[in-house]
């Protein structure tokens, strides 16, 4: 990102990038938005979109996202876009509540994610990615971000909620595709209005009550059986001492079903393409794996070990994260990078272009897990593929800690050579998805 950025002038509005009648900046991004992103994010630290309809600001300088997410928190809620694209799957989850709620949702969900029971999870992730890629013949072409998901899906299940749903991770996957196709710029049903039905519309909804009902049996199992410290038991815990309804044990399980595998299986996607574009790192990855996962530590344990994996995946993350951005919406008016904005402006802080900005990052498109030895001055929200502040994402530490035990568990054990069908791009919604398909030839060590 090398074009200069204007400064902000107090007495005008943001910079608007030039956009076509109609549809305003609206069509550029739907077309491609990280392409979008990236040109736009070069007028400044703050540019006003052309969206019909909304009071939309793409936000990119580090200081203004902390601001929006940490300083001046409370002036801000999440976008009406984020609750629109949840509605009737996610209404009582943590992921989109506020206030009261979330406060009550955060406190409840928090003994799930202590200290020690992220060492719980660590054991239970490696055992189950362990049986998982069991099933891989040596030889074998798999779809990758097929098999990906469904290792993150039945991994978050067994960690999280003691359930083992291999066989059964279908349901999980065919809802996550609905929302993330409701939610696609492109599709035509955007233009229509909400009382409208569409085919997308109608398979949400279905692929939703399959899930409602699939996780009522799992919660309904759950509460049948002893109790542990995992995420489904401190739930249900709380219902019972009547601090949640049983909705919202619901659809807290659902939201970490959903988010909880689809981000981390683009991420680990991406890792295994950049490892087979890069062979050195991957050489490095594999030895560290075969030394540290091999020496019959308990997987609590191997994460120190295992510091050039966690390079590895804190730099395709960098490079590729996995979701479009934050959104955010004002509460009240704001100034912003000099800017005096109204009460219902609504702001995407997005981490593409902020993850390669060449003001925080030396030569930003280049894959170089290595930086993240070196000491730096950097500002901290020039790196955030968790979001920030109080509404960080709450599986943060377990998504880390997965992703670096998943990866050293697979290279310990087989070795992919990773193919991609065109050039990489991406499905424009909630979830950078890469669009192409991308295979992987199994080889057993």
């Amino acid at each position: 990102m090398t074009a200069q950025r204007m400064a902000a002038d107090t007495t005008a509005s943001p910079p608007t990038p030039d956009g076509v009648p109609l549809f305003g900046n609206g069509l550029a991004f739907a077309r491609n938005p990280v392409d979008a992103m990236e040109r736009w994010a070069t007028l400044g630290d703050i540019v006003r979109l052309d969206i019909p309809g909304q009071e939309m600001y793409l936000v990119t300088g580090p200081a203004l996202i902390e601001q929006i997410l940490v300083d001046d928190h409370e002036s801000f809620t999440i976008s009406p876009a984020q609750r629109e694209t949840f509605s009737g799957v996610e209404d009582h989850a943590v992921t989109t509540t506020t206030g009261e709620r979330w406060e009550r949702l955060r406190r409840a969900l928090h003994p799930a994610f202590t200290r020690d029971a992220m060492g719980r999870y660590a054991d239970r992730t490696v055992e189950t990615t362990a049986a998982c890629i069991e099933a891989w013949d040596d030889g074998e072409q798999i779809d990758l971000y097929e098999e990906m998901r469904r290792l993150t899906v039945t991994v978050l299940a067994d960690a999280l909620l003691d359930v083992d749903i291999r066989g059964r991770e279908a349901v999980v996957m065919a809802a996550a595709d609905a929302l993330v196709d409701r939610a696609n710029f492109r599709r035509p049903g955007q233009l229509l209005p909400d009382w409208v039905p569409t085919p997308t519309d109608r398979r949400f909804e279905r692929t939703v009550t399959e899930l409602d009902a699939f996780v009522d049996d799992i919660i309904t199992e759950r509460r049948g059986t002893d109790r542990g410290k995992d995420l489904c038991s401190v739930l249900l815990d709380a219902h019972d001492a009547g601090d949640l309804s049983l909705a919202e044990v619901r659809e807290n399980v659902v939201a970490m079903l959903l988010a909880g595998h689809d981000s981390p299986s683009v991420a680990l996607t991406h890792v295994w393409r950049v490892l087979d574009e890069h062979p050195d790192h991957r050489a490095m990855l594999t030895e560290e794996a075969q030394t540290v996962v091999g020496n019959e530590q308990p997987a609590s344990e191997l994460l120190p070990g295992l510091e050039h994996t966690r390079h590895v995946v804190a730099e395709t993350l960098r490079l590729y994260p996995p979701t479009l951005g934050v959104m955010r919406q004002a509460t009240e008016p704001v100034t912003l990078g000099g800017y005096d904005l109204p009460a219902g402006a609504q702001f995407l802080l997005p981490q593409w272009p902020v993850h390669r900005d060449d003001r925080f990052w030396d030569d930003p498109t280049t894959f170089d897990p290595t930086r993240w030895e070196r000491a730096t001055n950097r500002p901290e929200y020039a790196y955030f593929p968790f979001s920030g502040g109080p509404r960080n994402c709450v599986g943060m530490h377990f998504a880390k800690q997965e992703l670096a035990l998943v990866v050293a568990t697979i290279l310990a054990t087989v070795e992919l050579a990773v193919s991609v069908d065109g050039p990489l791009t991406f499905t424009p919604s909630l979830q950078l998805r890469p669009e192409p398909a991308i295979e992987a030839i199994v080889t057993r060590r």
